[in-house]
């Protein structure tokens, strides 16, 4: 019996058992933990048993996450188990070396686990291309990351004629590659002109050392409670760099959030493509920024585009990886 979220899920009744390397974490954590947690549960309602541990029983090995210091069983465990029962193996592939200043030795680890995969997932178009230009070929699927549209849901707010933006983020990492960079630039052209917008930025208290002032800090909160503080936004930025996909940029959308996207996103411009902008800087960022505010007609069309269009939902996402594990 696992606790996580505050309630208990028994994964290990079941006939099919798949082990996944990757532990849930409870309180406020990154994307993929949130994906972790919604794959499981989906697992479970289908029938799948879902262990964090490797046995004799094991059928199918998901693995999550190549670090040692994240995985709750050795890779090279996986391989004993897959070279004497011929288990399966399904790889799902979220990070890359590139915004770690070109980590290279992040990505041979991630090709040299990917060796022992009878399938693949990326979570992106972007950072499947990335690796096919670092060596990989095999079978495998894009599998783009979505939220829990039960929480993520767009509200029946519309921003009036001549009321400021409401522009938010949230990273719970301090890397730079996150766009703090631009960040820092647009929380000041909020400050100078909040009769144009306002920025909220959520994240942990190690990412707000990035800041000297900022319009709105929040600290990182549980992911249930995120949606209260997105729905009631109207642009969502995501200035980071190198993203393999991101949640960050899917939450956001599907609370209705106009997305501006940085280009050079990777992950993140693949998931906003046809409901929001790229821009290539920050002088362009607050190029949008004012037309969005001084057009109300073009704010509410690409608004309505973003509520009413974009539907992806987890449990879209999760029946595609069912489909890979099965």
């Amino acid at each position: 019996m696992l606790m996580v979220g505050g309630w208990q899920r028994d994964y290990n009744f079941f006939k099919m058992k798949v082990s996944i390397n990757k532990k849930i974490v409870n309180g406020p954590y990154g994307g993929g933990n949130q994906m972790l947690i919604l794959i499981a549960d989906y697992l479970a309602a289908k029938g799948v048993g879902v262990s964090f541990e490797l046995g004799e029983d094991t059928d199918v090995v998901l693995m999550m996450d190549v670090k040692k210091e994240s995985c709750c069983f050795e890779i090279e465990k996986i391989l004993e188990l897959k070279k004497r029962k011929g288990i399966k193996i399904i790889h799902r592939i979220n990070d890359n070396g590139s915004h770690r200043q070109n980590d290279k030795i992040r990505d041979k680890k991630i090709l040299d686990a990917n060796k022992l995969a009878d399938k693949t997932i990326f979570i992106s178009e972007w950072v499947r291309d990335y690796f096919i230009e670092r060596g990989f070929s095999g079978d495998h699927v894009v599998i783009h990351n979505a939220a829990d549209r039960t929480l993520f849901k767009p509200s029946d707010r519309n921003r009036q004629i001549n009321e400021p933006l409401k522009i938010v983020t949230h990273h719970w990492s301090d890397n730079m590659s996150k766009g703090y960079d631009v960040y820092g630039k647009i929380d000041g052209f909020c400050s100078d002109n909040p009769n144009i917008a306002s920025f909220r930025f959520i994240g942990r208290d190690c990412s707000f050392t990035h800041f000297s002032s900022i319009c709105e800090k929040i600290t990182a909160k549980p992911y249930k409670e995120i949606p209260q503080y997105l729905s009631s936004q109207d642009v969502y930025i995501s200035a980071s760099l190198f993203e393999s996909g991101g949640c960050h940029i899917v939450e956001g959308m599907a609370c209705g959030l106009i997305p501006l996207v940085r280009k050079g996103g990777g992950g993140t411009e693949n998931y906003s493509r046809g409901y929001g902008f790229v821009f290539n800087d920050a002088t362009e960022l607050i190029d949008y920024i004012r037309k969005l505010y001084e057009d109300y007609d073009f704010y509410l069309e690409t608004k309505n585009k973003v509520k009413n269009e974009y539907l992806y939902n987890s449990d879209d996402m999760c029946k595609v990886y069912y489909e890979a594990i099965i």
